[in-house]
């Protein structure tokens, strides 16, 4: 729930954390077959790489591919970093400053509060561009908008939404993003994974992970400045609406959904 180009420790921190719980819900860090092609060896690129958890975890495990991250912002590992990981600071939204065909397997994630409707379009015909006919391109992001949820923490993401909607960002748009996808030339089957939990301890552990990390998001210092003009209340009243999300979640069964699309580039006609 961070808003997305946050720097702090605290945020850095969450989204590290939030690596390891998609990949714990999902079984794995991506759903294209081509686990065969990292072994052997393969050309990786991830735009809008953030800290780059989900590089640093491949580029370790598969050492004979190579990887690529792209973001605006170089919170990514500066130095301390794998011998087969490379990083560029660059615009996603501009032209990537790849070849055609360059790359094996594409990614993109939780990228929904970034990219305008016009903005996915376009990002989504630069992945197939720089991916190889034969290669895989992988969007995955989260339903933003919960089923099930009490009616403090319906608030607080009502808001979040509505902040970023003024904004011309269309929250929604990730979990039908594979209606876009469809859209692009010389693509094959858009395949569509969804895997959901609930928030709280009626989830399990992952349920509470996910509570501490949208508890801990809600008391950090910009959510509370921006959240809380957003809904007209003082500062003291949104603190106070937190404090009682842990017992709101103890009562309720606030749906999480998250979801996964990837397809094949198919030689051009």
């Amino acid at each position: 729930m961070d808003f997305y180009l946050s720097t702090s420790i605290d945020a850095i921190d969450r989204s590290h954390i939030y690596h390891f719980l998609r990949a714990c819900i999902f079984q794995s860090s991506f759903s294209s077959p081509v686990e065969d092609k990292l072994i052997q060896g393969c050309k990786v690129l991830d735009i809008g790489c953030g800290a780059a958890t989900w590089l640093l975890e491949l580029s370790t495990k598969y050492k004979n591919s190579y990887f690529y991250g792209v973001d605006i912002k170089p919170i990514y590992p500066q130095e301390i970093k794998p011998y087969n990981l490379e990083f560029i600071k660059a615009d996603v939204t501009d032209r990537l400053s790849f070849n055609d065909d360059e790359f094996d397997f594409t990614h993109v994630e939780f990228m929904s509060f970034v990219f305008t409707s016009n903005q996915w379009d376009f990002v989504l015909s630069e992945l197939v561009r720089v991916t190889k006919p034969g290669g895989y391109i992988e969007v995955a992001g989260r339903r933003n908008g919960y089923v099930g949820e009490g009616p403090i923490f319906r608030k607080l993401t009502d808001a979040i939404w509505l902040m970023y909607s003024k904004q011309g960002i269309d929250v929604k748009l990730m979990y039908n993003l594979d209606s876009k996808f469809e859209l692009q030339p010389n693509i094959g089957k858009v395949h569509r994974i969804e895997k959901d939990f609930i928030t709280g301890p009626n989830g399990g552990k992952i349920g509470l992970v996910w509570q501490d990390m949208s508890i801990a998001y809600f008391k950090s210092k910009l959510a509370i400045q921006v959240i809380s003009k957003e809904l007209g209340i003082s500062e003291e009243e949104f603190n106070n609406m937190v404090k009682n999300l842990t017992e709101e979640f103890k009562q309720t069964r606030a749906e999480c959904v998250h979801v996964r699309f990837w397809a094949q580039k198919q030689l051009s006609e």
